[in-house]
């Protein structure tokens, strides 16, 4: 379901595997050091929604519609516990159709 630039924790990811989600992340999949617009790709050729904290990147990915989603966490960064949080409500509230081509601000 998500897929976790360099930017996003490791615990995160933990955190929201352990509440029954799929996530894979940039690091663990040898993405790192790469393009956002690598990082938006690949995480549309899996069908997962890419989490980032590069506010510039979401911004300029709004006039994109060509990818499965984007979520942008506006929030702390040391919040881990609202990121979950975040992450969870959302995985609830939206169905992977919905998402394509849009960005969503988290916080």
């Amino acid at each position: 379901m998500y897929y976790l630039d360099e930017m996003m924790p490791r615990t995160l990811a933990e955190e929201v595997i352990a509440r029954g989600y799929q996530v894979v992340m940039a690091i663990d999949v040898e993405m790192e050091g790469k393009d956002d617009s690598d990082h938006l790709r690949y995480a549309s050729q899996h069908n997962l929604i890419l989490v980032t904290r590069d506010k510039p990147f979401a911004g300029r990915t709004m006039k994109d519609i060509n990818h499965s989603g984007l979520i942008c966490w506006t929030g702390a960064q040391q919040d881990v516990g609202g990121m979950v949080r975040a992450l969870v409500e959302f995985a609830g509230k939206y169905e992977p159709d919905e998402v394509k081509g849009r960005v969503f601000w988290l916080r």
